[in-house]
């Protein structure tokens, strides 16, 4: 990298940098090994910008950015937090998908390196790579209209073959024109599983594989009922995030089936309109919804609501109960009281998987399952 660095001799770099609702470990040790191989490269860190990848989440908080780049990174480097609602620049049209905007900032850097983390991700198939891009660098649109493709029916975890929110992703990316990646694959039960580098594509593919490995779980037969946690903060901030977790899960419980959502959710939904299309909007009305009007934050209510059609959901968060229940999911105060549940719906002998890290499952239905102790047991 430094030898790139040193060819290109940029005046103005960006490091896109993931937001606080993505826990990586180790991120703030990269982002300073990344710092010095700018600095062997010749580039001072002051021209250097780290670009806060947000989406068309909030901006995260000075202790947040503190805690997850470091005090050294964001001393030493400029900082700006990208906003889907302006800053933003049209591409080229790709085929009849419109004229993507992503920041400026991306397009008038002399060199751009994306960083984050790379796990199974029911949109994308994964993440990392060219979500650092898009969505993470692009306009509310531009966000509103990649996410609308879960219509299609494409999409699921691990899935990149046919999917379409994965294909326009990385399409954007390449316009974007990415010079350098370095992506982690966290480990199921903490800590790394590695660290790629290099194209931004061929790398992120590299990720891929890894992934696929450390984080693939085997399960038998459809069960009657699932308990499943998104493994704490950040993952579960917001009911928002917390709600791939039905997605993730939902091939394992038979339909008529029923999921306990674990999670703090100390700011509640976390996107307003999310919560809007859930409460104002039956399952049948969201899932008849036309592709060309679910709006940014909509996909998640078509996500939850293509779940709730085949099984009830519960939810033990400190949410409030009538605002959970105006959502459609059915509050509880314990796990004790959701076992009553599971035993008046699916009788005393109730089947149950059980995990307690599945915001990023990889499931493999299989006649004998792959034991990972940490992520995935009946």
């Amino acid at each position: 990298m430094a030898k790139l660095i040193d060819q290109r001799q940029p005046r103005n770099a960006v490091i896109i940098v993931s937001d606080h609702t993505r826990r990586i470990p180790g991120y703030s040790l990269v982002l300073e090994a990344v710092m010095d191989q700018f600095a062997e490269g010749g580039v001072d860190p002051k021209s250097i910008t780290m670009l806060v990848a947000t989406g068309n989440h909030r901006q995260p908080t000075r202790q947040e950015c503190l805690e997850l780049y470091g005090e050294r990174a964001c001393r030493a480097m400029k900082l700006a937090f990208h906003d889907s609602d302006r800053g933003c620049m049209s591409l080229r049209p790709i085929c009849s998908d419109g004229r993507p905007e992503i920041n400026r900032m991306l397009v008038n850097s002399d060199f751009v390196l994306a960083t984050g983390k790379i796990t199974p991700h029911y949109l994308a198939g994964f993440s990392g790579g060219r979500k650092a891009v898009m969505p993470g660098c692009a306009s509310r649109s531009t966000i509103a209209a990649n996410h609308s493709l879960v219509t299609r029916g494409r999409n699921h975890p691990g899935r990149l073959r046919g999917n379409p929110i994965h294909r326009q992703m990385v399409q954007v990316a390449a316009m974007a024109g990415i010079d350098f990646l370095v992506n982690l694959v966290p480990a199921p039960g903490g800590g790394l599983a590695g660290i790629v580098s290099g194209h931004w594509d061929l790398a992120w593919r590299s990720g891929v594989r890894l992934c696929r490995r450390v984080w693939s779980a085997g399960i038998g037969r459809p069960a009657d009922c699932a308990i499943v946690s998104a493994g704490g903060y950040p993952h579960d901030i917001n009911l928002y995030q917390m709600q791939r977790l039905l997605n993730n899960l939902a091939g394992a419980v038979k339909p008529g089936g029923t999921i306990l959502l674990v999670g703090e959710c100390q700011e509640g939904v976390g996107q307003a309109e999310f919560g809007r299309w859930m409460a104002e909007k039956t399952v049948g009305q969201i899932l008849a919804t036309p592709e060309a009007l679910i709006t940014g934050e909509a996909h998640r209510a078509y996500a939850t609501a293509m779940v709730m059609k085949d099984h009830q959901v519960l939810l033990l968060s400190r949410m409030a109960k009538a605002q959970a229940r105006r959502m459609k999911f059915w509050p509880v105060c314990t796990i004790r009281e959701a076992v009553e549940i599971f035993k008046i719906r699916h009788g005393e002998g109730f089947r149950c998987y059980v995990s307690p890290r599945a915001n990023a499952l990889l499931l493999h239905p299989t006649k004998k399952a792959i034991k990972h102790s940490n992520q995935w047991r009946e």
